[in-house]
């Protein structure tokens, strides 16, 4: 079988693969406008002889062997950039300002068409179906591609789900997962406090917002600290506070922003629960208005107990069981992957990218860029992890 005689296969397609993946970062394109992308990956797909099929738009579907039986095994790549600006002189940086690949999803995109071009080569020797999915718009700012592909049914007849993210916080080549909670729900939020502004020599004709704010701020801390037990399961951070223009004006409103990131849905609730009773108190005690925008953002990602095991089986066999771990997880983070591994059983994990002695930029830094040398480690992670679940 061609499982074990893959890794020249994968070597020799390496450098071809390393210049889709800088074209790509080339030329970034934000969640739901990845155009250009999915053109690149459509017409390689099709070179290969499949047929995929648009979905969510800017993304596409395709089967290995869409009318085989048998078991039908998906993997997932994510096709958008950010919104922000690169400060690299790589002779390959974004040519779009205000767009970037600073999060790695031009070199999953490269790990998922390398995979394809190995199927594609070797199709009479698989014994199921294979369903690549290529997802636009998972960066939460634009995000949710995940979602929409699944009311499109991206997942109709799909036994299992796997998707990759490099990361630079854990060491080049090691691999990260686990079972049960992988990255946290998320919710954003906006706080506007409204006061009575005037002079600041006079505070006492005013309702100060900002006195109001920073009692806020420290106050909604103990939302987990005071609001859960020793586990935890939360991160509550107030990320912006902004009032006033002028030292001697106290100012009218106060605006606070930040974010809940929470593992389990008791702690969701207990966390938001407190939130809200932390407001009205406040409001109470500063005699103020408060005015909240509360945006939930992606569910937990859950990864099924079989998928990980799969997944730590066959990193262990690849790269050493030294290797793999669950240390530093779950993070806080989140993912639209979230949406899959609600519909079917799933297993999202992570490659580490830390360049050896290095301060490697870390994923949505201004300097990032997706090292090219775990293309080959993406691949056959998932040749591995299907040949475990086909054979």
């Amino acid at each position: 079988m061609f499982w074990d005689n893959i890794a020249d296969e994968i070597a020799a397609a390496h450098p071809s693969l390393t210049a889709i993946r800088r074209d790509i970062h080339q030329h970034p394109e934000l969640g739901f406008e990845e155009v250009r992308t999915q053109k690149l990956v459509r017409e390689w797909l099709e070179a290969r002889g499949y047929q995929p099929r648009d979905c969510a738009g800017t993304g596409l579907v395709a089967d290995l062997h869409p009318n085989k039986s048998g078991k039908t095994i998906a993997f997932r790549a994510d096709l958008d950039c950010l919104p922000m600006h690169e400060t690299t002189d790589l002779p390959y940086r974004s040519v779009h300002p205000g767009k970037a690949h600073k999060c790695g999803h031009d070199g999953h995109t490269a790990i998922l068409m390398g995979f394809a071009d190995l199927l594609a080569r070797h199709r009479d020797e698989v014994p199921g179906n294979v369903r690549l999915l290529f997802q636009p718009a998972e960066e939460g700012v634009r995000g949710g591609g995940a979602k929409v592909m699944v009311a499109e049914g991206a997942l109709a007849g799909v036994d299992e789900c796997y998707g990759l993210h490099n990361w630079p916080g854990y060491p080049m080549g090691e691999v990260r997962v686990r079972p049960g909670p992988m990255l946290a729900q998320v919710h954003n939020f906006d706080i506007t406090l409204t006061g009575k502004g005037g002079h600041a020599s006079q505070p006492h004709l005013c309702i100060d917002p900002v006195i109001a704010g920073a009692h806020l701020v420290t106050a909604l801390q103990t939302a987990v600290s005071r609001g859960l037990g020793a586990d935890g399961g939360a991160v509550l951070s107030v990320s912006c506070f902004h009032a006033g223009d002028a030292s001697n004006i106290i100012p009218a409103t106060a605006k606070l922003s930040g974010t809940i990131r929470s593992y389990f849905p008791s702690a969701t609730e207990r966390v938001l629960e407190r939130f809200h009773q932390i407001l009205n108190g406040t409001a109470a005690t500063h005699g103020v208005h408060v005015d909240l925008e509360l945006e939930t953002g992606y569910p937990v990602v859950m990864n099924h107990p079989d998928c990980a095991a799969v997944v730590a089986r066959v990193a262990g066999n690849l790269v050493g069981e030294d290797k793999v771990s669950d240390a530093s997880l779950p993070m806080a983070g989140g993912e639209d992957f979230a949406y899959f591994a609600q519909e079917v059983p799933s297993a999202y994990f992570f490659i580490g990218a830390q360049k050896p002695g290095e301060d490697t930029p870390v994923c949505h830094h201004p300097d990032f860029d997706f090292d090219d040398g775990l293309i080959p480690l993406g691949i056959s992670l998932f040749a591995g992890i299907l040949r475990d679940r086909l054979a």
